[in-house]
């Protein structure tokens, strides 16, 4: 019976490990810094620049680390990018001047079961069959003559 108290306190804190050891496990982050503004090249430059400066401003990184932990550079559909952070990295970015937001960016996997069926993958008499006529699904050519129908009185 005395054993419980002792197995209670071992499992606690193992927890308390646990959960202080996946704040220290770097995991990818998007950081959002707002929406893109269709910028030129040497912008982007710029800002690929200010991205890793940002990065190499964490206390916790080691010196020319910051190349490594980003991921990507977003500059299309919106200004930012991903890295790979710690939570208290990825707070501490989300409280930077220039940052709108900093989220977590899982992994998803996909749920395709019929993807190889779809594809014909491994599927020989299939692509044979399809193959023995060759004049068949064949486009022999487009006529276009610029008048738009809706366009004649």
């Amino acid at each position: 019976m005395a054993s419980l108290p002792l197995q209670l306190l071992l499992l606690l804190l193992s927890l308390l490990f646990s959960s202080t050891a996946s704040n220290r496990t770097p995991r990818p982050y998007v950081v959002y810094m707002g929406s893109s503004s269709g910028e030129a090249r040497e912008d982007v430059e710029a800002a690929e620049l200010s991205h890793l400066q940002m990065l190499s401003s964490l206390s916790s990184r080691q010196e020319n680390d910051e190349k490594r932990i980003l991921i990507h550079h977003y500059y299309h559909a919106f200004r930012g990018f991903s890295a790979l952070l710690t939570e208290d990295e990825a707070s501490v970015l989300s409280g930077h001047d220039n940052v709108v937001s900093v989220f977590p960016d899982p992994v998803l996997l996909l749920h395709t079961t019929r993807s190889w069926d779809f594809l014909e993958v491994g599927s020989r008499e299939r692509a044979k069959r399809r193959y023995q006529h060759p004049s068949n699904d064949v486009i022999i050519g487009i006529i276009d003559t610029g008048k738009f129908p809706a366009a004649s009185p």
